[in-house]
């Protein structure tokens, strides 16, 4: 995302933004495959994506602007797109007629934040207000997993532990069909967000439900020995 002044406020209306647009890239059909892709060059990052998707086997960098989108901003989204050789596309609040015009010059796409929900229908609209909420629930640890055996356990930590879909399915011994599957069952279980989710987005809600089970465990052993505790008392 192109950096802008304002602290701590910006930094959250950017995180806000770049949720709001991998809803709304899903809703078009997209798949995302990374967030925050990194660029490197000779062993350095020399630039970084927001979202990186796929449509009908294209693949697009897509560039998030929390306000409006400029020149500058449609010079970023090509040039990443192109280090990456992948499509350009930029979500946005808003633009103005010459970001457009210079955008259809090089094959930039744009959607505008304001545009894209007045075609909405309402149904539409409380789908991907859900959907980011359950984000934000899964990201501050609140939402309510089910109990997890230890099985889920080693295939939430193998995944945690890869670089990509394909390396967790290698060392789990399995194909990517069957990894997919697993996955898909989980999600319909619960323990597992139903709306699609990048590599690294799947890597981070496994750090969480593991760091809960954790202390739910430990919790439940807390009990278990104050309970002890009170029996002991009682018989004295």
């Amino acid at each position: 995302m192109e950096k802008e002044k304002g602290g701590e406020k910006t930094r959250k209306r950017g995180i806000s933004a770049e949720r709001i647009a991998r809803r709304i890239i899903e809703g078009k059909g997209f798949s995302i495959i990374a967030t925050n892709y990194k660029i490197n060059s000779k062993g350095e990052n020399i630039a970084e994506i927001d979202i990186v998707a796929e449509k009908d086997n294209e693949k697009y960098a897509i560039e998030v602007k929390s306000g409006r989108a400029n020149l500058t901003t449609v010079r970023q989204a090509y040039a990443n797109a192109k280090l990456a050789g992948l499509k350009p596309m930029i979500i946005c609040k808003k633009c103005d007629d010459a970001t457009k015009i210079a955008a259809k010059e090089l094959g930039v796409e744009i959607i505008e934040f304001s545009e894209y929900y007045l075609l909405l229908e309402p149904e539409e609209i409380e789908s991907i207000v859900k959907k980011c909420m359950e984000e934000i629930m899964d990201e501050y640890g609140l939402s309510n997993y089910p109990i997890i055996d230890g099985e889920t356990i080693k295939f939430l930590k193998i995944i945690l532990q890869s670089k990509n879909f394909e390396e967790a399915a290698d060392m789990l011994g399995i194909s990517e069909e069957e990894m997919g599957k697993r996955i898909a069952e989980l999600s319909r279980k619960g323990i597992l967000p139903k709306r699609s989710l990048s590599f690294l987005d799947l890597k981070k809600c496994c750090n969480n439900i593991i760091s809960r089970n954790e202390i739910y465990m430990k919790m439940e052993k807390i009990e278990k020995a104050l309970e002890e505790i009170k029996d002991i008392l009682k018989n004295r």
